[in-house]
């Protein structure tokens, strides 16, 4: 009997559902029936599509496979409708699972308040069934759940990724940036740079861009190197899919760049973790790393993609912070024509400092903020 499809639904921010839909088209994943939400994507496929999806996504960041959905009016009666769910058929009392939720325009006003009913009613479920209860792990949990709450309709899923796939899997530590790794992949997709050219950063920091772009141009799935998902102790779980996904993902990878990826900072610890950071990642012998203030930086060659994230926020240590977008805009003016530059920018004021027009805007929300994706044309002198 053929396998039933499997709705499932990938997490982004918002502005990127479009390269996210790009991504889940592509034969590597080949999702069927892809729709754009808000904030998210919704697509169609078999357990191994969904393998796949967490194999291949740069730009994603939660990989959710539905698993029931109902109208409720109230926390009642989403704690009733939770607590006849089969709890026993994904789950053994020694296991552990959390909830996590969302809620809008709801009778259950508060996302924790939702989660808690959820994860009473599994609990009520299982002591009804077996006398005893899995217990809550909010970091590794075996099953983790994720719901959705929007006006009356619930929609529960199990949440395949675990550990949202921003972490690759070659950082130990958070770094004070602006960017995470799925935010920076999907910068690169849309600059539409697959290795064809010189790629330059000249404002690294921890060398996200750089990174991600090695792993763009090599063709190696970003999920290769995370060393557990949740959805392998789960009782439908296809071994044989999984590994083939995985195989494919292996062969698929290349040994080699056309293009140099170029990487500097005025900072050498940010330089080193850069470093670092690129050796986890197997691709370290690809770039070459420099340290130098833009000002004085001289590329090894002219970049025919230069992509880079100025301080802005967190980074922005400066006591006048407009003068590295100062330096920058002369940089990009002076050493690098022709090109085109993607400036990625949280502040518009500081923005105009580079002294240059873009030719085209990506609004892009990370977190709370209103994020922009700026495309600048540096045509060759006249």
């Amino acid at each position: 009997m053929p396998e039933s499809p499997i709705r499932y639904f990938v997490t982004c921010a918002r502005g990127l559902e479009g390269v996210v839909a790009t991504e889940l088209e592509d034969p590597r994943i080949g999702a069927a029936s892809v729709e754009e939400g808000s904030s998210g994507v919704y697509f169609t496929g078999t357990l191994a599509t969904g393998y796949r999806a967490n194999l291949w996504l740069r730009s994603g960041v939660r990989v959710l496979a539905e698993h029931a959905r109902a109208n409720v009016r109230g926390p009642e009666e989403l704690y009733a409708w939770a607590r006849a769910l089969p709890w026993t058929k994904l789950l053994r009392a020694e296991q552990t699972f959390s909830v996590e939720a969302r809620v809008w325009d709801s009778a259950v006003t508060h996302s924790k308040y939702a989660a808690l009913r959820i994860k009473d009613a599994l609990c009520d479920a299982f002591r009804d069934k077996t006398g005893a209860r899995p217990d809550v792990d909010v970091h590794r949990a075996d099953l983790p759940l994720f719901l959705y709450l929007f006006k009356d309709q619930a929609t529960l899923y199990r949440d395949m990724s675990g550990v949202t796939l921003h972490k690759r899997g070659y950082r130990d530590a958070l770094h004070k940036s602006s960017l995470n790794e799925c935010v920076a992949a999907a910068a690169l997709q849309i600059t539409g740079w697959h290795g064809q050219h010189a790629l330059l950063d000249p404002m690294c920091g921890s060398g996200t861009f750089g990174i991600e772009a090695a792993l763009i141009a090599l063709n190696r799935a970003p999920g290769l190197a995370r060393e557990r998902w949740p959805f392998e102790g789960w009782p439908d779980f296809d071994a044989n899919a999984w590994r083939e996904a995985k195989e494919e993902a292996r062969t698929a990878a290349r040994e080699s760049l056309d293009a140099p990826i170029f990487l500097n900072d005025v900072h050498r610890g940010a330089v080193g973790l850069a470093r670092k950071d690129a050796a986890a990642a197997g691709v370290e012998r690809f770039i070459e790393f420099s340290n130098c203030d833009v000002a004085d930086y001289v590329p090894p060659a002219v970049p025919g993609t230069v992509i880079t994230n100025p301080p802005w926020g967190e980074r922005l240590k400066s006591e006048d912070p407009s003068e590295p977008w100062r330096k920058l805009g002369r940089f990009l003016k002076d050493r690098c024509r022709p090109s085109t530059a993607w400036i990625f920018s949280g502040n518009a004021e500081l923005t105009r400092h580079l002294g240059m027009k873009a030719d085209r805007r990506y609004p892009v929300m990370l977190g709370k903020t209103d994020c922009r994706l700026l495309k600048y044309e540096i045509h060759a002198r006249a």
